[in-house]
């Protein structure tokens, strides 16, 4: 049980220094070559899902096995949404798409904790349900994160980059 609360506190403080620190990873994504932006925007959207995809995985390994399964469900859950909001603050992705796996996640659980069915292939067949009609709010999900990531790639192609500085044309200069 100390290694729970370790994980806990963990995944705790990863959620509080993720609202604190606020980086953009979006600000190292300079502008280099005209051929080579569709490169980098396709690079910075594989590594924004793989983050994403990291966040559901990763805590899934850093679970105890041998703790009581809703202890070690809800410290799964925990984790995954403390990495995700991780994913969410470094790639300024709106936070719901993103945790619709998370929800989709507790949906099928609370469908397999379900205690009145007949026998396991009603289980079974009721949580093939449950992902059949949950798949089209995962698809909605995808679709509004790689929306977000084009528009948030764009918005930053056309601010000038750190290490540039910006001569101010001659309306802008303050006399």
């Amino acid at each position: 049980m100390p290694i729970v609360w370790i994980q806990a506190i963990f995944y705790l403080g990863v959620m509080a220094v993720a609202r604190l620190a606020r980086p953009s990873l979006s600000k190292l994504c300079y502008r280099r070559e005209e051929k080579s932006i569709f490169f980098i925007q396709t690079g910075f959207k594989l590594i924004a899902m793989w983050s994403i995809l990291a966040a559901y995985v990763v805590p899934f390994f850093l679970t105890p096995n041998t703790i009581h399964p809703v202890i070690g469900w809800s410290l799964y859950l925990l984790g995954a949404l403390s990495f995700s909001c991780i994913a969410v603050n470094l790639f300024l992705l709106p936070m719901l798409p993103v945790l619709v796996p998370w929800l989709g996640i507790l949906g099928a659980l609370v469908v397999m904790a379900y205690p009145w069915y007949s026998d396991g292939v009603v289980r079974a067949l009721s949580l093939f349900g449950y992902a059949f009609c949950f798949s089209p709010f995962l698809w909605v999900s995808f679709v509004k994160i790689m929306s977000s990531l084009h528009v948030s790639l764009e918005r930053e192609a056309f601010l000038p980059r750190l290490s540039e500085t910006a001569s101010p044309s001659g309306l802008n200069k303050l006399y």
